[in-house]
């Protein structure tokens, strides 16, 4: 799994929202959808429970959010832009300057 399709399956299953999700790392909700599918397809699991208007991480879900969000957390903070941060890396602090 990448960083990148990491950061994604974080914000989804933060957000609980594929469109909210896309917003906020300002990518397409087809993009958004077709990425996590290939992650779902890639692990042999059905990690989300689609309804309407929202999303519900499954067992398998809540297993992967855990660990995805313990790696996350240990890689240095400047390797990460603000964005990704906001998603378990950084302490949550402002920071001027760099991104």
């Amino acid at each position: 799994m990448e960083l990148r399709t990491m950061r994604y399956f974080l914000a989804v299953a933060r957000e609980e929202n594929m469109t909210r999700a896309a917003e906020l790392l300002h990518v397409t909700q087809p993009t958004l959808s077709k990425q996590l599918k290939a992650l779902e397809d890639e692990l042999g699991k059905k990690l989300f429970l689609r309804h309407s208007f929202s999303i519900q991480l499954t067992e398998e879900g809540i297993l992967l959010r855990k660990r995805a969000e313990d790696l996350v957390k240990k890689l240095p903070e400047p390797a990460l832009p603000y964005h990704q941060r906001r998603y378990g890396a950084g302490d949550g602090k402002a920071r001027q300057g760099h991104h």
